[in-house]
C-alpha cells in the first residue's frame, strides 16, 4: 500500500517571528545576529542588520535557541523513515519474517507516528528561516515555552479542529496577529489521533471479509447504478471506487493479507484528501481507492448496499444469493458503523465521512423507523460535521477549489438542510439547522455524467443553463434538477415549523399569509416541464400509459422522476394541511378548510399507491409516504367524522361517504406494510386507530342527537379541546385506546 513519506520543508509563512525576552529581561536577538554574536535592534518582522545584508527572509526569533537534538535521536528519526512501506508487509517475497497481527500493528503504529510527526528539518545554514527551524523531535517542547505572551505556532501544518466563527477567541488572536504583521495559522490544533490497535485491525478485517467475493458485491450494487444520478455523491465516484477496490482485494486474499490491508487502509485514511483547482473528478476519486483505499470509501460502497436492501422488495432477484433482505440490511449497517468508527479514530473529517454519516442515518431509519432515537442522534452527528467543515457558509469553496468539489459541497449541504426540515416536521421538534445562520446553496441542474466533461465543455454547459434561468431543457431530468426545484421551499418549511410548534407569540394571520404568498412564488419558479402540471392527472395518465413522456423533454417518465415530482407536491399539500390545522387548533374556527386540505393530501397519497407497481423499486419510500402523510391526515379526518357522528347535525355538509371510502382504501394499504419496514409500527398504530373508527361508524346504530347549546356552540369548540393530544402520535395512541361505546370519550377531549 502506497504511503507517502515525503515531508516538504516548512514554508516561511509557517514560522512565527516573535521578539521574546530572555531570562535576564533583555530582548532576544534574531537567529542570524545571535549566531554571529552581533547586536540586534529587535525590529520585526526583520531587523535592520538583516535588511542591510539583503537576507530579511532569514531573520526570525527562535523561541528556545539553546535547545538542540542529540545525534543519536537524529539518527533514530532518520532510521524510522527507512521502515518498509505497508505494502511490503504483505507483498509476496518482500520479507522472510512471518507477518503477524502484532508485527503489523507495531509497524502501522510506527507509520502513524511518522505521518502525524513531520520529518526532522535539519539545519543547513542561515540562508532561509525554514532551514533554521529546530528538529521536529523538539518542536512540541519548544512550542510549550511562552514567548512575550504571544501565542506560538507550530513549525509544521497540523490537523486543525475545524471551522471556528469570527467571534471566537482564536479569531480575535488571529486579528491581533494580523495587525502586527504576524502570519496566522489555519486553526487550533486537534488532539493527537488514536494509534492502530489489534481491535481496530480485527474490526477492519471483519469489513474486508464481507467484500472478499467482489462479484457478489458487483451484483448487489448493479441495480443502484441503473437508477441514474447519485443522491448525494456523484455516481461515477462509486464506479471508480469499486473498480479500484477489486484488484486490491485480490492482492490481499489470505487472512494475514487482510490484516496487512486493514493496517494500510488505516494509514491511508489518516492522510487528508488534497486537491487544487486543476484536479479532476476522476483524479479525486482515484485518490481514495486502489493503493490509496480509505475506510470512508469502503463504508460508502457498503452503505449503497444497505440503502438498496431497504428500498427493494424481499422477492427481488438481488436477494437470491447468500443474504436475505433483513440480514443484509443489518449486516451492512454494522459494517458501516465500523468504517465510521475507524475513520473517526484515524482523525478523518471530510466530505466523504459526512456523506457516510448521512447514509448511516438513512439505513437506521429504514430498519428502526424515523421515530427511533438512534436516527435523531445519528443525524445530530451529520449536522455537527457539516458545521465543523464550514459547509454552512458561502466560503465552503475558494479559488483553489475545483468546480466538481464546490458543487459537491453545495449538493451535500442542500440535502442535509432539507433532511433537517423533514425531521423537524415529522417529529415535531425544532430544526437544528436554521437558514438564519446558514447559506443554503441551490445546486446546479447538472447530471453526474456531465460532471465528467472536460472543463471547456462543462463551462459551455453552465453558460447554457444560465441562459435558461438555471434549468436544463432537454433529456432526462437529473437529481439535482429536482433538488433545485425543491430548494425554494427550505426556508418556507422552517417558517411553517415556527408557526406550528413555535412557542413565541406571533401574528398568526400575517405569518400564514406571508408563507402562502412565498409558496406561490416558489411554485412559479418550478422548471418549465413541471410548472402547472397536476400530479393527480399525471398519475391517472401514467396508469394508462407507463411510457408517457416528460413534457418538452423527449424522454419517458422514469420511476425516480415520478417519485421526486410527487415528493414536491406531497410537501406542498402537507404544508397547507399543517397551516390549516394550526389555525384550527389555535383559533377554534370552522374546520372545513382543514378538512379540505387533509382530503387533498390523502387523495394524492392513495392515487400514488395505485401505481405502486411502477415504483416497485422504491418500496421504502411508499412506506414513508403512508407514515408521513397518510396516517396524520387520516387521523384528523377520523376524529372529525367521530365528532359529527356524535353531534348528528342534519345541516352538516361534511363529505362523510367520500371520507369513509378514502379511509377504507387506506386500510389495505397500511395492512400491506411489512413488519421489517422501519416505520411499520407507526403504520400499524394508524391502522388500528382507523379500523376502530370505521367499526364505530359503520356498525353503530343511529344515535340520538346531542343537544347543542346555541350560546356555547359545539362542544368541540371548547378551549380545552385537543389538550393532551397535540401531536399525531399522541392522537393515534388515544384514538386506539378510546372506548366509543359510551359518550364519556367526549369528556377526554
Amino acid at each position: 500500500m502506497s504511503i507517502d513519506r515525503t515531508y516538504k520543508a516548512t514554508p516561511a509563512s509557517a514560522v512565527r517571528t516573535v521578539p521574546a525576552k530572555r531570562r535576564n529581561g533583555k530582548l532576544q536577538s534574531c537567529e542570524p545576529c545571535r549566531k554571529r554574536k552581533l547586536s540586534c535592534d529587535h525590529i520585526i518582522p526583520s531587523c535592520s542588520r538583516c535588511l542591510r545584508r539583503g537576507h530579511p527572509q532569514s531573520c526570525y526569533y527562535h523561541p528556545a535557541p539553546m535547545t538542540r537534538q542529540s545525534d543519536t535521536m537524529t539518527r533514530q528519526s532518520d532510521a524510522m523513515l527507512l521502515t518498509p512501506s505497508v505494502s511490503s508487509l504483505s507483498s509476496p517475497g518482500a520479507t522472510t519474517t512471518p507477518v503477524t497481527l502484532t508485527t503489523i500493528s507495531t509497524a502501522a503504529s510506527q507509520q502513524i507516528l511518522r505521518i502525524s510527526t513531520p520529518k526532522p528539518l535539519q539545519s543547513q545554514g542561515p540562508a532561509t528561516r525554514a532551514e533554521s527551524v529546530p528538529p521536529s523531535g523538539r518542536v512540541q517542547e519548544i512550542l510549550s515555552v511562552p514567548s512575550a505572551g504571544i501565542l506560538m505556532e507550530s513549525a509544521f501544518a497540523p490537523r486543525t479542529v475545524g471551522y471556528l466563527g469570527e467571534i471566537t477567541s482564536a479569531a480575535v488572536v488571529a486579528e491581533v496577529n494580523s495587525s502586527l504583521g504576524i502570519p496566522t495559522h489555519d486553526g487550533l490544533i486537534e488532539p493527537p489521533k488514536d494509534r492502530l490497535t489489534e481491535d481496530y485491525i480485527r474490526n477492519g478485517v471483519e469489513v474486508l471479509e464481507f467484500l472478499q467475493d467482489i462479484e457478489k458485491i458487483r451484483n448487489l450494487l448493479s441495480p443502484w447504478f441503473k437508477f441514474g444520478d447519485g443522491f448525494m455523491l456523484y455516481r461515477p465516484l462509486y464506479e471508480i471506487w469499486l473498480e479500484g477496490l477489486a484488484p486490491v482485494l485480490q492482492d490481499y486474499s489470505d487472512g494475514k493479507g487482510l490484516e496487512s490491508l486493514a493496517a494500510a487502509i488505516w494509514c491511508n485514511t489518516q492522510r487528508s484528501l488534497t486537491c487544487n483547482k486543476n484536479t479532476t473528478l476522476q483524479e479525486w476519486a482515484s485518490a481514495a481507492t486502489g493503493d490509496q483505499l480509505r475506510w470512508e470509501t469502503i463504508g460508502l460502497l457498503l452503505s449503497i448496499i444497505g440503502l438498496l436492501s431497504a428500498s427493494l422488495p424481499p422477492w427481488d432477484t438481488v436477494f437470491k444469493g447468500s443474504y436475505d433482505r433483513d440480514e443484509l440490511m443489518h449486516t451492512t449497517l454494522k459494517l458501516v458503523e465500523i468504517c465510521i468508527d475507524l475513520s473517526k479514530r484515524s482523525g478523518t473529517r471530510n466530505e466523504l465521512l459526512l456523506c457516510l454519516l448521512y447514509e448511516r442515518t438513512v439505513i437506521i431509519s429504514g430498519i428502526q423507523g424515523d421515530t427511533s432515537s438512534e436516527v435523531w442522534e445519528s443525524y445530530s452527528g451529520v449536522c455537527d460535521v457539516a458545521f465543523l467543515l464550514g459547509l454552512h457558509l458561502d466560503s465552503r469553496a475558494n479559488s483553489q477549489t475545483p468546480f466538481f468539489l464546490a458543487e459537491l459541497r453545495a449538493r451535500v449541504f442542500n440535502v442535509i438542510f432539507s433532511m433537517d426540515k423533514f425531521q423537524g416536521t415529522f417529529l415535531g421538534r425544532p430544526p437544528r439547522l436554521s437558514y438564519r445562520y446558514c447559506s443554503v446553496p441551490f445546486p446546479k441542474d447538472i447530471t453526474d455524467a456531465e460532471m465528467l466533461l472536460p472543463w471547456p465543455e462543462l463551462q459551455a454547459r453552465l453558460a447554457q443553463l444560465d441562459a435558461n434561468g438555471g434549468w436544463s431543457t432537454s433529456g432526462s431530468v437529473g437529481r439535482c434538477g429536482w433538488r433545485r426545484a425543491w430548494s425554494t421551499r427550505h426556508e418556507l418549511r422552517e417558517d411553517v415549523l415556527e408557526v406550528v410548534i413555535g412557542v413565541r407569540n406571533i401574528d398568526l394571520e400575517a405569518s400564514i399569509n406571508s408563507i402562502r404568498a412565498r409558496e406561490k412564488q416558489a411554485s412559479d419558479t418550478f422548471p418549465p416541464f413541471c410548472r402547472g402540471l397536476d400530479p393527480e392527472d399525471l398519475l391517472t395518465r401514467l396508469k394508462r400509459d407507463p411510457t408517457l413522456h416528460v413534457p418538452g423533454r423527449g424522454v419517458e417518465w422514469r420511476p425516480v422522476d415520478l417519485l421526486c415530482f410527487l415528493s414536491m407536491h406531497f410537501g406542498i399539500r402537507h404544508t397547507d394541511f399543517l397551516l390549516e390545522r394550526a389555525i384550527f387548533n389555535k383559533t377554534k374556527c370552522d374546520s372545513s378548510r382543514m378538512i379540505a386540505s387533509a382530503k387533498a393530501l390523502l387523495n394524492l397519497v392513495l392515487k400514488a399507491h395505485q401505481i405502486r407497481d411502477f415504483l416497485y423499486e422504491f418500496q421504502l419510500d411508499f412506506t414513508d409516504m403512508l407514515a408521513f402523510y397518510a396516517v396524520p391526515v387520516a387521523g384528523a379526518l377520523a376524529i372529525e367524522m367521530l365528532k359529527r357522528d356524535q353531534l348528528n347535525d342534519p345541516c352538516d355538509t361534511f363529505p362523510r361517504s367520500e371520507t369513509l371510502q378514502q379511509l377504507s382504501v387506506l386500510v389495505p394499504a397500511l395492512e400491506a406494510v411489512r413488519p421489517d419496514e422501519g416505520n411499520y409500527k407507526l403504520c400499524t398504530m394508524g391502522l388500528n386507530a382507523i379500523r376502530k373508527v370505521l367499526d364505530q361508524l359503520l356498525s353503530k346504530p343511529a344515535g340520538r342527537p346531542i343537544a347543542i347549546d346555541g350560546h356555547h356552540g359545539h362542544a368541540f369548540e371548547d378551549p380545552q379541546f385537543g389538550v393532551g393530544i397535540g401531536n399525531d402520535a399522541d392522537f393515534l395512541q388515544w384514538l386506539g385506546n378510546v372506548d366509543f361505546d359510551t359518550n364519556g370519550w367526549l369528556d377526554s377531549l
